[in-house]
């Protein structure tokens, strides 16, 4: 698995696999957000069975799926909602990363968007 870092608080990866968390929480990972649907492909592994697995080595995990280039206002909230919540640092995750990235990206523009300006 491939992790690149895009601030010290979120970082992006392809698809997670139960051998890959034990490495993500000796990593220092708090939290885990996917942006993938199950059965997106056959090989790959169920939210629900990763989050299992996960909360088993105190890592929190979140679901946010979208197909690629349809994140919707609701998917971004969801999004940001998370992020601002859960522990940091924050793994996010789809097929290759960039869904993860551009629901990053989306919720730090609406966030900066609806930011009260500095008097």
């Amino acid at each position: 698995m491939n992790v690149k870092r895009i601030t010290d608080d979120f970082y992006i990866s392809g698809q997670v696999g139960f051998s890959d968390l034990t490495d993500l929480a000796e990593q220092g990972i708090k939290s885990i957000i996917c942006a993938r649907p199950d059965d997106e492909e056959g090989n790959q592994p169920r939210f629900a069975d990763l989050a299992k697995e996960a909360k088993s080595l105190n890592i929190k995990m979140l679901h946010v799926p979208i197909r690629p280039g349809q994140a919707s206002a609701g998917d971004v909230t969801k999004f940001g909602s998370g992020y601002a919540k859960l522990q940091k640092p924050i793994l996010g995750y789809c097929r290759s990363g960039m869904r993860a990235q551009s629901l990053w990206e989306l919720s730090q523009k609406a966030t900066a968007t609806h930011a009260p300006m500095s008097k």
